[in-house]
């Protein structure tokens, strides 16, 4: 008897003691060290990378201020806000930007920071920034 590793789409999600013909019948490989949730190469096994930090829901206003002033985007931020022709829109953008709390599900937020060059993980990089500020 032996411990096998069940592999289904590269992770293992099983070990089993087993005998090595059936384990071979499985299509279970020696399980070494290895631990469920670990990843499998067709060779070797390597731990998981660690899932990022969750986005937070929502930053203060300074927190986001202070993470577009490390970015170097603060400036151009503002300017984009000015930037606005129509003076309905300028204003319902600085309500937006002047808000308390700025949240991630923000559509004005998001589309501010595409237009600032940025992506949706960015943007998510960004409040996980923010929120140690």
């Amino acid at each position: 008897m032996g411990r096998y590793a069940e592999i289904k789409d590269g992770v293992v999600v099983n070990h089993v003691l087993a005998t090595a013909a059936f384990a071979r019948e499985q299509g279970w490989i020696a399980a070494g060290d290895s631990r469920i949730g670990d990843l499998w190469d067709g060779t070797s096994f390597a731990p998981a990378p660690e899932p990022p930090e969750p986005v937070p829901a929502a930053i203060s206003r300074r927190q986001g201020q202070l993470v577009l002033h490390a970015l170097g985007l603060l400036e151009a931020a503002e300017a984009a806000i000015t930037g606005i022709a129509d003076p309905l829109e300028r204003r319902a953008a600085q309500i937006e930007y002047e808000a308390s709390t700025w949240e991630r599900s923000n559509a004005f937020l998001a589309g501010l920071w595409a237009q600032l060059g940025g992506t949706p993980a960015s943007l998510d990089e960004a409040f996980r920034t923010a929120v140690t500020l």
